[in-house]
């Protein structure tokens, strides 16, 4: 209605450019709008509000931008079954859960580079820390790869060797990484089979 009424006004305003305006024709009475001192400290506060909202929210801005891409981590958790050969005639094998963290290095070129900040692995009750490694992902090859180090339960060091290769599945409509990995530690060898969705 206010809107219409604002048209209406224009319309008579700018109906016949020859013709004097009379405002008191068209909105009323004149009255000249005084302001008090209450409206004069609001309009001041306001001002300097809205100046430093136009000073503060680009460099906000920025830092949220700055530190999404200092903190852009990925996670990748893959389950399956870790492998321990004790002889010729005898495999071992228990359920397994890897976790680990990756930071992205380097995101352009055919290999794009990240390190591990950290992970576990978790089998037959026993968990196993990783806080360094890197690796890269071949995206021509959609292949994966990284090698980790850390340490057992006794912080005897371990290292985790892992080749990826990672497919689109139609059927479940996600990404999935299969994973073959080595796991050395100061008394066995281990091989992980795995999946991890992506």
């Amino acid at each position: 209605m206010y809107i219409f009424g604002a048209h209406q006004k224009c319309g008579v305003l700018f109906k016949d450019n020859n013709k004097e305006v009379n405002i008191e024709e068209i909105g009323g009475e004149n009255e000249m709008v005084k302001l008090t001192r209450k409206n004069k400290i609001a309009i001041a506060a306001l001002a300097a509000i809205a100046i430093v909202l136009v000073i503060t929210v680009p460099y906000a801005s920025a830092q949220t931008v700055a530190n999404n891409a200092a903190t852009n981590i990925k996670t990748l958790n893959a389950k399956g079954n870790i492998y321990q050969k004790i002889d010729s005639d005898t495999i071992k094998y228990y359920q397994a859960d890897l976790t680990l963290t990756l930071q992205p290095t380097s995101t352009t070129g055919i290999v794009k580079r990240f390190d591990v900040t950290g992970g576990t692995l978790a089998a037959n009750g026993v968990t196993y820390t990783f806080t360094i490694g890197n690796g890269g992902v071949l995206t021509g090859r959609h292949d994966v790869l990284l090698q980790a180090q850390g340490t057992d339960p006794n912080g005897q060091p371990v290292t985790l060797k892992f080749a990826g290769q990672y497919s689109y599945s139609w059927l479940a409509g996600k990404v999935a990484l299969k994973i073959g990995a080595k796991l050395q530690t100061t008394d066995a060898n281990y091989t992980l089979l795995m999946l991890a969705p992506i």
